[in-house]
């Protein structure tokens, strides 16, 4: 915990000389308890299980890990504080008692979770380890349904009971249609299950016609529609006795369904929306048939992103489906005379697989100008500055000087289908290695940003053209060609030579990272890593090779002690680590000599870094390892399912890239800075707080009148890039005689 202290002008000069009162030191080593953000995809990666919302534009999304989200206006979602990173699968509005907007949701393992009006989330834990994959309420009840014929309903949404449904198929998805004298729930499962019942107590057993597994049900204004696997589809009237197949023309497997009431030729009739695996179609029922059309055909005006949508509703105006990687649209209908769905994604950010990062260092001049008197001033500046860059496919090169903010880069033209599988360099020079034997290079460079600036001194008004010059490393990339054509995915370098690693035991060596040489090496074993140590470069890859030089042009083999593919090796703090398949993880001093490392995981590992001390390692669904040493490793907490391949920091800063564009940060070591308080209270009607810190900090608002005793706020953490937030407080103030100060909390 960082502290900034403010003291009213009253009292200033008596605390002056013991300003220093002992706070808490910093903590120089890096943070086991990762608190990780996303940054892309944005707002959020996570694939989105289910989808509900009302008329009053409340929106809300469930996900994996524990992730839910809340929006308005589907641009800006809030994350709610669920306390778990157990699944979350199904969502429902359930009225409690006098509160009409509660929500429950439920998951993984028997998970229950109740949201209120005032969206504070309580949790219940139902005595089973089944998944919960579906829940719905007829107002009074709910019916939670979900593996191993899973059947459990409520009144409260605390107290839960077993029913037993008269079978043993795993269930997916349950939904209730009121109707004149009671209502129907109906359940759907794997082998075409369907199920009914007036009450969720009983339920009888339903002939659909399929064996395919049934992953969605929804109530219509007449009856029910359920899709599943295949492009399955079916419906049926009023109870959901019997049902009939439609051919919907999707292929794939179907999970989301949305429906439309809207006006066609003077009759109101029910459209219904149906997504899944690259699938989303709209439907038109004319007589008893449907007509379809295929809302992702690029021939239209405006299709619909090709993605996996797993949810979907119509909130009266508009369709919203959401899915894969956080992935939401809106189909909104045309003016035109066909009225066709127009269709809107809420963000574009690439979502193509990233397989690795790195950093390198930018440089730049700016030129600020003031007005003195009549005269116009300039100031140079030049700033020294880190970015990231991370390659994958597509071929995708992004570039960040903060970890937050992502620019998309353009390739060479001749890497126009490449897949860019690792990068590395120097500061001042990062190279890019990829399939067929790809090679870019993006050095340090500048181009210009001319700006022109107005200055007002009364009646005066003089301009100023500024030159400020940018760095443009990681931004433009160049061409290298390799001389060879399997695919490379290691890259090192050091003071004098840069080390590229890849397929049919590949080994090429450049002083300039413009012309390469092929080096003998011992096997033809593929190599997806390489390193520079103080006296060894290493190279590693499938069945546990490790190739060692002291030069970088002559490789020896050595004994790695496992025949586990070594994906990547990093000298770190001084010892090298070597990770990879099913868990393994070595270390080294010097490169040849290794010992393995117990890592707990059995899952893939990927990448391995250090911030302040401390190691963190990155793998397959989402794995994420801390360790004090390199040796002992324990589980960190991660926000996602999906695979981490690359690990790379600045400033404390850690980030972790990897599939469907996933970018997450965290801040593992100390902030630059303590967070400053530049505005506080002056009178006591004053309310307001402006405090300057950085994105992601959090910290806390505390008042004392004297040292001994702090009364602390709420918890508050920056979202804004700026480092700025600004704090409203009630709390009666009375400047004169009141201390305020802004706790960083780690």
């Amino acid at each position: 915990m960082r502290l900034l202290l403010v003291i009213s002008q009253r009292i200033l000069v008596y605390l002056l000389g013991g300003i220093c009162l002992g706070w808490p030191a910093i903590n120089a080593a890096g943070t086991t308890n990762l608190r990780w953000h996303w940054s892309n995809p944005l707002p959020f990666g996570n694939n989105i299980a289910d989808l509900i919302g009302d008329t009053n534009r409340f929106y809300l999304a469930v996900a994996d890990h524990g992730q839910a989200y809340l929006s308005e206006d589907l641009a800006t979602w809030n994350t709610l504080a669920t306390g778990t990173r157990l699944y979350l699968r199904s969502a429902t509005f359930h009225p409690l008692g006098t509160d009409t907007n509660s929500v429950i949701i439920t998951g993984e393992a028997g998970l229950v979770l109740r949201l209120d009006g005032n969206r504070s989330i309580s949790s219940t834990t139902l005595p089973t380890q089944d998944w919960l994959e579906g829940v719905s309420s007829s107002g009074s009840r709910l019916v939670a349904v979900g593996d191993n014929a899973a059947v459990y309903t409520s009144d409260d949404g605390t107290n839960w009971l077993r029913r037993s449904p008269g079978v043993t198929t795993w269930l997916r998805s349950v939904a209730w249609r009121a109707r004149a004298g009671g209502g129907t729930f109906v359940a759907v499962g794997e082998g075409g299950q369907i199920l009914t019942s007036s009450d969720g107590i009983a339920w009888t057993r339903r002939t659909s016609g399929t064996t395919a597994d049934l992953n969605r049900v929804m109530a219509t204004p007449t009856g029910f529609l359920t899709v599943g696997t295949a492009g399955t589809a079916l419906t049926t009237s009023n109870d959901g006795q019997r049902w009939t197949a439609l051919t919907s023309g999707a292929k794939d497997d179907l999970s989301a369904i949305a429906l439309e009431t809207r006006t066609v030729l003077g009759q109101s009739v029910t459209v219904p929306l149906l997504g899944g695996a690259s699938e989303l179609r709209s439907g038109v029922s004319v007589g008893n048939t449907f007509l379809w059309t295929d809302e992702l055909d690029t021939r239209r005006t405006s299709p619909a992103p090709v993605s996996s949508y797993y949810a979907g509703l119509h909130d009266g105006s508009r369709y919203v489906i959401g899915g894969q990687a956080g992935l939401i649209v809106t189909g909104q209908r045309s003016t035109g005379l066909d009225q066709s769905l127009l269709w809107t994604p809420y963000d574009s950010p690439p979502r193509a697989v990233l397989w690795d990062v790195g950093t390198a260092t930018g440089v730049r001049t700016n030129l600020t100008g003031s007005l003195v008197g009549n005269n116009l001033v300039t100031v140079t500046n030049t700033s020294t500055n880190q970015i990231y860059a991370a390659v994958g496919y597509g071929p995708t090169l992004l570039q960040s000087d903060n970890g937050v903010v992502w620019t998309t880069a353009l390739a060479p033209l001749v890497s126009s289908n490449v897949v860019f599988l690792g990068v590395g360099g120097r500061p001042n020079r990062l190279v890019t290695v990829g399939s067929t034997g790809h090679i870019a290079y993006s050095p340090q460079g500048y181009e210009p940003l001319i700006t022109t600036n107005l200055f007002t001194n009364g009646a005066t008004v003089l301009s100023l053209v500024l030159t400020n010059y940018l760095n443009t490393i990681g931004l433009a990339w160049f061409d290298a060609p390799s001389g060879v054509t399997n695919d490379l995915q290691g890259i090192a370098a050091n003071e004098s030579l840069y080390v590229a690693t890849g397929g049919n035991g590949t080994i090429l060596t450049s002083t300039n990272a413009l012309t390469w040489t092929r080096r003998t090496t011992p096997s033809k074993r593929y190599l997806s890593g390489v390193e520079s140590g103080p006296t060894n470069w290493v190279a590693v890859g499938e069945l546990g090779t490790i190739w060692t030089s002291p030069t970088g042009t002559t490789w020896n083999a050595q004994t790695s002690g496992t025949t586990n593919w070594l994906w990547r090796v990093r000298f770190l703090n001084g010892q090298f680590l070597a990770v990879g398949q099913s868990g393994t993880l070595l270390t080294s001093p010097n490169g040849t000599t290794w010992t393995a490392r117990n890592s707990g995981v059995t899952n893939w590992l990927y990448d391995v870094e250090v911030v302040d001390g401390t190691y963190y390692c990155a793998g397959a669904q989402g794995t994420v390892l801390t360790s004090l040493n390199g040796l002992t490793w324990s589980r960190a907490d991660s926000l996602t399912g999906k695979p981490l391949y690359g690990l790379a920091a600045i400033q404390g800063q850690l980030i972790a890239v990897g599939s469907e564009g996933v970018i997450l940060r965290a801040q593992a070591g100390a902030f630059p800075n303590a967070p400053t308080l530049t505005k506080w209270p002056t009178t006591p009607a004053d309310t307001l707080f402006l405090i300057q810190g950085h994105l992601d900090q959090r910290l806390r608002l505390e008042r004392s009148s004297f040292l001994d005793s702090w009364v602390p706020g709420d918890e508050v953490e920056i979202t804004s890039p700026d480092g700025s937030i600004l704090l409203y407080d009630t709390t009666v103030n009375s400047p004169g005689a009141q201390l305020f100060r802004a706790a960083e909390q780690r």
